[in-house]
């Protein structure tokens, strides 16, 4: 071979090499980009209530999942290794129940996100101050099954936090506040109002208030806001005190999720985002909406 056809041989080759190391290259960056964002996102139990099982109704077929072994579907499905449940997803809160439910946390490799607690009548905005303790106190039992899982965070459904019982309602979740924090749990507030007139008064500035009075923290929910003005200056205080989880949604016939994240970017928001679906608005499969609302978020955050 003479000496300048092996040098344009050798010169295509490594061009070729080049373009596929630089391919290889650009392909590593973009899955180091995506685990980075996996890493700040969780996904909700509620999102597969149409199939989890239900201790209150074992004969029901169309309930296929078992709530111990979402977190491991949930890594292997979606990549995500941050879960967020709703108290009742449990079947027991005895000490054997959960140390095997933070086992198979564990065996997933994964990390709770946080507990939600919705004990309906028994809740804070009571005008019954027993009914009013009483959700005190089975708050603080949460808080002790949380803090046992190693979950950083119990979210409290506050009620209407009406006028009449507001000063209340604050005395009690300061207290849960009280016995929660020495057990390194946060105790979150979600804003509630999606602009319905029979509940007017738990709006989110209600809710800052409640959080300001009592000590608490924010988890702010993109999508619980009666209008567009009131979703964009709620996102921007509610993301400033947070304890770094947030709901998101996606339903873009109301809004857009992609302003949302951008607001929380803007005000240097660092924590989780936790999908959240519905399936009156994403649809009857919920893994096919989990999977609409996970990519809305790695392509916004």
């Amino acid at each position: 071979m003479k000496r300048r056809e092996f040098m344009i041989g050798s010169a295509a080759a490594a061009g070729s090499l080049a373009v596929k190391g630089g391919a290889a290259w650009s392909e590593s960056v973009e899955d180091a980009e995506r685990k980075t964002k996996l890493e700040r996102i969780a996904i909700l139990s509620l999102c597969f209530s149409p199939v989890l099982k239900s201790a209150a109704h074992p004969e029901d077929a169309t309930k296929t999942l078992d709530i111990l072994d979402l977190p491991g579907m949930i890594a292997e499905r979606y990549g995500v290794h941050h879960v967020e449940f709703q108290h009742t997803d449990f079947a027991s809160t005895e000490d054997d129940y959960l140390d095997e439910f933070k086992g198979r946390m564990e065996k997933a490799g994964s990390k709770f996100n946080q507990i939600n607690l919705e004990f309906r009548e028994l809740e804070v905005s009571s005008p019954n101050a027993v009914l009013r303790a009483e959700a005190v106190d089975l708050a603080k039992r949460w808080v002790d099954h949380a803090a046992r899982l190693g979950c950083p965070r119990v979210m409290v459904n506050p009620g209407g936090l009406e006028p009449e019982v507001r000063q209340a309602a604050f005395a009690a979740l300061k207290a849960i506040e009280n016995y929660a924090k020495p057990k390194g749990v946060f105790i979150t507030l979600e804003n509630k109002d999606t602009g319905n007139p029979a509940n007017p008064e738990a709006s989110w500035e209600v809710v800052v208030e409640a959080i300001k009075a009592a000590g608490l923290w924010a988890n702010p929910d993109v999508g619980n806001f009666p209008s567009e003005e009131a979703r964009a200056a709620g996102l921007r205080v509610l993301y400033t005190i947070t304890a770094g989880s947030s709901h998101c949604h996606y339903n873009p016939a109301k809004y857009s999720e992609a302003d949302a994240i951008r607001i929380s970017k803007e005000v240097g928001y660092k924590g989780m985002y936790s999908v959240e679906a519905d399936a009156r608005v994403n649809g009857p499969d919920p893994y096919a909406s989990v999977r609409t609302i996970l990519e809305e978020l790695l392509r916004d955050i």
